[in-house]
């Protein structure tokens, strides 16, 4: 886990480090493979830095060079509030749904609500509810009164939790399911949420 940087100079220090150490295992290997995650702490460090020309800059040398990556929370997290900051509210919308369906606790940790754990399978480590606890303060820390209220409002909104609603409907039957056929049929199934939050958002 990245030790955060206490200052701005330590911040573009390290952003510096990563990059070079990214570019420099495509150079050698012809891509990015990235076992460390330095791609996602990137997104970590220039919210952080709070230089958007910079953060835009670096989203699209990501999709370029990662167009299939799944992603974490705190990236999207990172990612969606940098994107609103931006102007881009479409954008915004959209990677905050994602950051929501990644993570069903951190919102709610994030709004400081009282969570409860979902019955529902979980795919990998990001999804569970002490994720939150691995996600430095230091960038907790710079998320905004505007940023939480922003997050607050489409949280509650009908298209929020109905996106929610659905997503633990299906993985709650994914816990439960062994048939291999029956899980395929409703993992397709939860790709609807995609299709819906697509027409909601483009």
């Amino acid at each position: 886990m990245l030790t955060f940087p206490d200052t701005e100079k330590k911040i573009r220090t390290k952003i510096s480090s990563y990059k070079s150490s990214l570019n420099k295992e495509k150079r050698a290997h012809g891509y990015i493979s990235d076992g460390a995650g330095k791609r996602y702490l990137l997104f970590w460090l220039y919210f952080a830095l709070g230089d958007l020309e910079k953060f835009e800059e670096y989203i699209k040398w990501y999709l370029r060079e990662f167009p299939d990556d799944v992603g974490e929370p705190a990236q999207k997290l990172c990612w969606a509030i940098g994107l609103q900051r931006m102007g881009r509210v479409i954008d915004a919308k959209r990677m905050l749904a994602e950051l929501m369906l990644s993570n069903l606790y951190l919102i709610p940790q994030l709004l400081g609500e009282s969570i409860e754990k979902y019955d529902i399978w979980h795919s990998s480590n990001y999804e569970h509810m002490d994720y939150y606890e691995h996600v430095p303060q230091e960038l907790i820390a710079r998320v905004t009164a505007d940023d939480i209220a922003w997050i607050n409002g489409l949280y509650d909104s009908f298209a929020f939790r109905r996106m929610r609603k659905k997503y633990i409907e299906i993985y709650n039957q994914l816990k439960y399911t062994k048939d291999l056929e029956s899980r395929k049929a409703l993992l397709k199934e939860s790709n609807l949420i995609v299709s819906y939050l697509n027409e909601q958002y483009s």
